[in-house]
C-alpha cells in the first residue's frame, strides 16, 4: 500500500496508537436511513443520526 497514493489517503485515517482505520462517509453509511445496525462478534448494535446530526451507538 502506498501511502502517498491520494486515493488511498482518501479511505484510510491515521488514529491514536500508530495505526490505520477505514474511513467512510456517512452518506455511504446510512443512505437515506438514519440508522445501521452493526453485528460485532454476534452482539448487534445500533448507529443512529440524532435530530441534532449528532452519532449515538447503543447495545
Amino acid at each position: 500500500m502506498n501511502k502517498n497514493d491520494p486515493k488511498i489517503n482518501a479511505e484510510w485515517g491515521d488514529i491514536s496508537g500508530g495505526g490505520q482505520a477505514k474511513i467512510y462517509s456517512s452518506l455511504d453509511l446510512f443512505g437515506t436511513s438514519n440508522s445501521v445496525i452493526i453485528n460485532h462478534h454476534g452482539i448487534c448494535y445500533t448507529l443512529r443520526i440524532t435530530q441534532l446530526g449528532k452519532l449515538i451507538l447503543t447495545k
